[in-house]
């Protein structure tokens, strides 16, 4: 490394060749947590390439949010020159990650069961839409599609409407990232016994049916499926968002044993001693009759009245805009929002690592890297000579400047 590294990761090398958004928010994890992430792009690769919009300092936004911290290496993987250098690369690797088709590296000679020749220790990690086994397995997907199969869209919007929602994040995709940087974090931990490496399989859809443990268990236990439950749990009774009269607060933490003081608060003592409503099964059963008295209850207030009357005693917060959570003080206080270079001379500002840790302290501290900026630094590092990356960069095999 050229660089002194933060974090517990430090002295990890991970070699990157995923795209999109599961894979690379699966590195961008690794790369938070310290390691050092050298990410293989090709030699056509431009920004307008990279990513979608916007385009703020002549970078993809989209990019730039999930490969900060990275170190680009621009390659002709089609080249013969390629397979010898990403040999040379993976002697160098702890773990190498890839999110394509099943089937695609083995195509180009870079699957497991090659590279592990080369590197018995490598940390092998492939993420894709349904695993490397199974019926699916060749088939594409993409969020959308892991949402709607694993069960997460039937769940999501009002059972009232008649169309599904989807969720307004791809958590098909991130969660697919979440679970491999889970898995490569494992299989480091147990190469330090066995001293070898695996390969790590995970699926997006997989991850999905890992997410929906409550609804599955209760499928399971009860046969019922679960409904879309729109503002509100569909066990807890209340426990929702609920319309002030200057936006919406969400309420949670009204049990049997405080339903009554609840009631008082909210200026509906009546409903304390209604029968449908004294135990959250039946408040739950009469749902249908309970909400709207509620809502009227709750647009008599402003939010922030509303926190600083029921917060001693309910668990209550406001429901956000992403704005108002770019600027809530706790959000600011635990750094959750850092401001980050890009490399045509700006900045942008990107959620931060949610782990905080007291003694090896993570985060990024580099935006997305330059394409094949880091070229000539990586090839040095496996121990080419200038002239083997001069004569790799006249052929067109390794590329330092964008296309």
């Amino acid at each position: 490394m050229t660089e002194e590294k933060r974090g517990p990761l430090s002295g990890i090398t991970v070699l990157d060749f995923t795209w999109a958004l599961a894979g690379p928010y699966g590195v961008m994890i690794l790369a938070d947590l310290g390691a050092e992430v050298w990410k293989i792009e090709t030699v056509h690769q431009n920004e307008r390439r990279r990513g979608n919009g916007p385009w703020v300092h002549d970078v993809s936004t989209y990019f730039f949010s999930v490969n900060r911290g990275k170190k680009s290496i621009m390659l002709d993987l089609k080249a013969p020159e390629a397979k010898e250098i990403i040999h040379r690369l993976v002697k160098h690797a702890d773990v190498l990650t890839e999110n394509f088709s099943p089937g695609s590296m083995e195509r180009l000679g870079f699957g497991y069961e090659d590279l592990k020749k080369i590197n018995p220790k490598l940390i092998y990690a492939s993420t894709s839409g349904f695993g490397q086994t199974g019926p699916y397995r060749n088939r594409g997907a993409v969020d959308i599609i892991v949402q709607g199969m694993g069960g997460l869209m039937s769940t999501t919007g009002h059972e009232s409407d008649p169309l599904p929602s989807r969720a307004g994040y791809s958590i098909g995709d991130m969660s697919g990232g979440m679970f491999t940087a889970i898995g490569v974090l494992s299989a480091l931990v147990e190469r330090d016994r066995s001293g070898e490496g695996q390969h790590v399989d995970v699926g997006m859809l997989d991850c999905q049916v890992a997410l929906m443990e409550n609804p599955i268990i209760r499928y399971f236990a009860t046969g019922e499926v679960q409904k879309r439950a729109g503002l509100r749990h569909p066990l807890g009774t209340p426990h929702q968002a609920f319309p002030a009269s200057d936006g919406w607060v969400v309420v949670a933490g009204v049990k049997d044993n405080n339903w009554q003081l609840f009631c008082g608060m909210i200026g509906e003592p009546e409903l304390a001693v209604d029968e449908r409503f004294t135990v959250n099964a039946d408040r739950t059963k009469h749902y249908e009759v309970l909400e709207p008295i509620l809502f009227n209850a709750f647009r008599r207030k402003t939010k922030q009245e509303w926190l600083d009357l029921l917060s001693e005693h309910f668990l209550i917060g406001p429901l956000n805009t992403i704005a108002d959570t770019a600027q809530d003080p706790q959000v600011l206080a635990r750094d959750m929002i850092v401001e980050l270079p890009t490399w045509t001379g700006g900045s942008l500002k990107v959620s931060n690592t949610p782990v905080k840790l007291s003694r090896t302290p993570g985060g990024p501290t580099t935006g997305a890297p330059k394409p094949g900026g880091n070229s000539v630094e990586i090839l040095e590092t496996v121990g080419m000579t200038a002239d083997e990356i001069e004569a790799l960069i006249a052929k067109h095999v390794v590329a330092t400047e964008p296309a």
